[in-house]
């Protein structure tokens, strides 16, 4: 048990939140986010990226751009309309991708949507990442983890 419980607290990894300002509104303020360096792989290429982890995403979604940079084939994935928060139906190509997340020896492969957006970069979402991993936000102290889990 002990052991299980020394490998478990390794596995895991502790994150800062990211400050991001806000320069569209007059006040500039500073929000603080959960984001982490991420890298797309297709097998043979790869690009790194930072992630949003958000646990209002049912899916993991990445900009459309990332997957012409690994030349990640779209042409025979599912097709799904995704309503977005303002409410207008976003297409979306779903495939089953793999990434690597600093700091966790882990490679995960998730179903992921790609979409052309202007306000999305890459969210990692409930299907494929939080349900292979407990998250936990202590935004009183800063900081998430992230707890790889077994299925």
């Amino acid at each position: 048990y002990c052991l299980l419980m020394l490998i478990m607290l390794l596995s895991c990894m502790k994150y800062k939140y990211s400050g991001i300002y806000d320069f569209s509104k007059t006040s500039k303020k500073l929000t603080k986010r959960p984001i982490v360096d991420i890298e797309l792989c297709n097998g043979v290429e790869s690009i790194k990226g930072v992630a949003l982890i958000d646990s209002g995403a049912d899916k993991s979604l990445f900009n459309l751009e990332y997957a012409k940079a690994v030349k990640i084939n779209l042409t025979h994935a599912r097709r799904e309309d995704f309503v977005g928060i303002s409410g207008g139906k976003i297409p979306c190509y779903v495939v089953e991708i793999e990434i690597k997340i600093k700091n966790i020896d882990k490679k995960y492969k998730i179903e992921a949507g790609f979409i052309e957006s202007e306000t999305v970069n890459i969210l990692l979402g409930q299907v494929g990442f939080f349900d292979q991993n407990r998250i936990r936000f202590e935004k009183d102290h800063d900081t998430f983890e992230i707890i790889p889990v077994k299925k």
